[in-house]
């Protein structure tokens, strides 16, 4: 038989909970739609922006360099598609039959934190690409030593404050994902019980 006189029992009835604010939570999915689907256009664009130069300026590229331009754009391709499943539920693709509204935000936090992570861990990919690249560039002598030496300063210079501003954009995203992970598992389990 209950114990009625438990203090804990008797606490833990008294407690107030609050009613999640489904108008915030509908409002925080319509941001996050419009967000991604920026995004997708983003990198959409930004394929076929490489495609544009690798196609216009393929007759002035070296094969080193045209190669190496084109592995970048197949990689490209590749990241852009995985993103955009990613970004799946925003975006009304979803095969899967979610009707509750904190689900599928969830879903999509949860996709978030992946993108996140692959914006933080692409900074390192960046610089072995680059690495690599005028690596390249040097042993096949495609530049003059002065010109090649200007190209190389001038990557570093903006490689410099670009992938670290990146590294820690990404991690403080994720960081912001997870904690809504967390509120959304939160509001989840408040509706259960």
């Amino acid at each position: 038989m209950l114990n009625n006189q438990d203090p804990l029992n008797q606490l833990w009835q008294q407690q107030k909970t609050e009613k999640p604010d489904y108008d915030a939570l509908q409002n925080s999915w319509n941001k996050m739609r419009i967000k991604q689907k920026w995004y997708v256009f983003i990198d959409v664009c930004s394929v076929m922006l490489t495609f544009t130069i690798i196609w216009f300026n393929q007759d002035r590229l070296d094969n080193f360099t045209l190669s190496l331009m084109s592995v970048v754009l197949l990689l490209s391709v590749f990241v852009t598609l995985y993103l955009t499943w990613l970004r799946r539920f925003a975006l009304g693709w979803s095969n899967l039959n979610t009707t509750k509204h904190i689900q599928q935000l969830k879903k999509q936090v949860e996709n978030n934190i992946k993108i996140a992570s692959l914006s933080q861990h692409s900074v390192w990919v960046i610089s072995i690409l680059m690495v690599l690249f005028y690596g390249g560039l040097y042993i096949y002598e495609v530049f003059p030593p002065d010109k090649f030496l200007n190209k190389v300063l001038i990557t570093l210079a903006i490689h410099s404050i670009m992938l670290p501003s990146v590294w820690i954009w990404a991690k403080k995203r994720k960081q912001r994902f997870m904690k809504e992970l967390t509120d959304l598992q939160a509001l989840e389990n408040e509706q259960v019980y």
